[in-house]
């Protein structure tokens, strides 16, 4: 029963169990169901717990969606689903302390916001104005991602001036240990070293798991193969699933020949999925045009798609004379398709670069066009969101650096920048022995009275912890932060109540259901632009990166000119223009039945008028796109 609704090459992955192997699969040929009736035929037929099963993907949301599948079929819910951090918070809520560096196992972790202030202070105190945090962040984070034994060392022997970020980042890692935090790299990091570092931990851990199956195995970098690697090291049990043409996330380390060495490494059988069942022929033949100019070291390792559907859909290509005639023309054509019974929500816009967005905006506020400009900003990027869930924060972890920094002075407690230096300079293991054992002036004194006050009702309990939604209705009150709102936000303070509001509304449901706040705000930052979009009729503007892994019935990919699809930054690099190819290659293979490209003959770029060239990837598809010329492409030559 199980088998019945595979094909021939998802049965045969479902079905090995004689060894490491790899599934190459193509866009839209079902690796999800590959994975998740792979989990059921080993309880089913080999009778593996469930519990003892490891499956990882890359985001909460295809974790939920794996999770929810493996469920259905089996009638229970594995632990094991999940993300690669997810998996590693788990361990390190048992292991940290091993690290011997101080750290407890209520360790918070610090999201984007947080680890940039701390990077800004670093770069202030060693007077490097002209290094973007930006970019330390990045040096930080691939140093991390490579599994470096002394990431101090190893970016103190980069080229100037590199090397000087060796000391913002030491800075930066000390207040993180100071803090009992960690950064997002960190969760992989510290977990792959204390594996690394003691045997007995990593056999404990290796014991848990029979079977192994990873997703997405494309977009591992180094130090999440390495983790990898240690667990399924003398395990036959062991699957991965991915597609190298998808391996879009090279800046951020991803390192898509990690397949190549699977196969090598574990000697792996190769299965490959190449049946499509998310687009039409039409679309396809865009997707194995652009595919066929890939780089030849992949050869035997990808698919040329194919599909059984019948209908040949809608494959157009529109090039306009500048950005506006192509929002124009795409506001049309949306408004064509709603009128024929196309839902909003049918319909996806793609762009390489965000700055496009403002234009589609404009244009859909002017058409009446609802939409959607997924990874905006979210519910909990919001000044009053991170405000109050860093009142819980500290109170739970009184050594949380970026939490106090965050709200010593919300609301206003008149600690200037000099006074706020001298208490950081004093700071001995606690922000509130701090600040009692601190001079202040008397207005001042009698405002960080009362904070203390404030905090210490609740610090040292795990009462936040376990009643956040208690604890933070209590604070509000205390601290005056609705009449903060209301003075400090004369615009728009109504909607940020109504924020404050929601938020104690998450909360009592966190509360009531019995989920501890440190776990809430794990699930929150671990999240990815995709676990915000919502179920509303509308179009979805979002970028390809973001798109990974969606499907749409109407895609329009935009901006296809050279300089920004592909991006100009990769005009010099054949590897990034490769990525860039990999990325279009997505993003076509994000339609269902009808896919539009779209370019402008003119484009501002700061301000000027600058003629565009078509991308590279349309000329690669042209005589592809020649074959479909209708009587309404004739001002679209090639």
């Amino acid at each position: 029963m199980i088998l019945d609704s595979l094909n021939l090459h998802q049965k045969e992955a479902v079905l090995h169990n004689d060894g490491p192997l790899l599934v190459i699969a193509g866009a839209g040929s079902g690796k999800t169901k590959v994975i998740t009736h792979k989990i059921a035929h080993l309880v089913q037929e080999h009778k593996t717990n469930p519990n003892r099963i490891l499956a990882i993907t890359f985001t909460k949301k295809a974790a939920e969606e794996m999770l929810s599948r493996v469920s259905q079929m089996l009638h229970m819910r594995p632990r094991w689903i999940s993300t690669f951090h997810s998996f590693c918070v788990k361990i390190l809520r048992q292991e940290i302390e091993h690290l011997g560096q101080g750290y407890t196992k209520n360790f918070v972790i610090y999201d984007e916001s947080d680890t940039s202030k701390i990077i800004k202070d670093a770069i202030k105190k060693f007077s490097m104005k002209d290094t973007k945090a930006a970019h330390v962040r990045r040096v930080i984070s691939l140093a991390k991602q490579t599994l470096r034994e002394s990431i101090y060392d190893y970016i103190n022997s980069m080229p100037f001036p590199d090397r000087l970020i060796a000391n913002v980042y030491k800075e930066y890692q000390g207040v993180l240990n100071s803090s009992n935090a960690l950064d997002y790299d960190d969760i992989i990091y510290i977990t792959t070293q204390i594996l690394n570092r003691d045997g007995k931990i990593l056999a404990k851990w290796k014991s848990h798991f029979d079977a192994l199956l990873i997703d997405e195995y494309q977009d591992t970098n180094p130090i999440q193969n390495t983790l990898f690697a240690l667990l399924a090291e003398d395990k036959s049990m062991v699957t991965v699933v991915g597609d190298p043409q998808q391996s879009i996330y090279g800046f951020r380390g991803a390192y898509p020949e990690n397949i190549l060495h699977f196969v090598d490494d574990f000697k792996a059988k190769i299965v490959k999925l190449d049946t499509n069942y998310r687009s039409t022929q039409k679309i396809l033949e865009i997707a194995n045009a652009v595919l066929a100019k890939t780089d030849n070291k992949w050869a035997g390792k990808l698919v040329k798609l194919r599909t059984d559907k019948t209908n040949d859909g809608v494959v157009h290509f529109r090039e306009s004379e500048d950005a506006y005639g192509e929002t124009q023309f795409i506001a049309r054509k949306i408004r064509e398709l709603v009128e024929n019974g196309c839902r909003y929500e049918d319909i996806a816009v793609l762009m390489r670069m965000t700055f496009l967005s403002r234009e589609f905006e404009m244009a859909f506020l002017k058409s009446g066009i609802p939409y959607q400009l997924v990874g905006s900003i979210t519910f909990y990027e919001r000044a009053e969101i991170k405000d109050l869930l860093a009142y819980l924060r500290f109170v739970i972890n009184p050594k949380d650096s970026a939490a106090f920094d965050r709200i010593i002075n919300t609301p206003a407690r008149f600690i200037g920048a000099k006074t706020l230096a001298a208490i950081k300079n004093s700071f001995d293991n606690d922000w509130i022995k701090t600040i009692e054992s601190f001079s202040f002036r008397p207005k001042q004194r009698i405002y960080m009275q009362n904070f203390i006050k404030v905090i210490n009702e609740y610090a040292g309990t795990q009462i936040a912890d376990t009643s956040p939604y208690t604890v933070l209705a209590s604070i509000i009150e205390k601290i005056g932060y609705e009449n903060y709102l209301k003075e400090y936000y004369d615009s728009d303070f109504e909607d940020r109540i109504g924020n404050m509001s929601e938020l104690l509304n998450v909360l009592r449901k966190v509360e009531s259901e019995g989920q501890l706040f440190s776990e809430f705000m794990e699930d929150n930052l671990l999240a990815s632009a995709q676990d915000n979009i919502d179920d509303s009729n509308v179009v979805r503007l979002l970028t390809v990166h973001s798109s990974k892994g969606l499907e749409f019935p109407v895609v329009f990919v935009v901006g296809l000119e050279e300089g920004v699809f592909p991006a100009a930054k990769a005009l010099d690099d054949p590897s990034r223009i490769e990525e860039e190819r990999r990325l279009f290659y997505v993003s076509v293979t994000r339609a269902k039945d009808e896919l539009y490209l779209t370019s402008s003959r003119f484009r501002m770029v700061y301000g000027n008028s600058q003629n565009k060239l078509r991308s590279r990837y349309v000329h690669e598809v042209a005589e592809v796109l020649k074959s479909y010329r209708t009587e309404a492409d004739d001002d679209n030559s090639f």
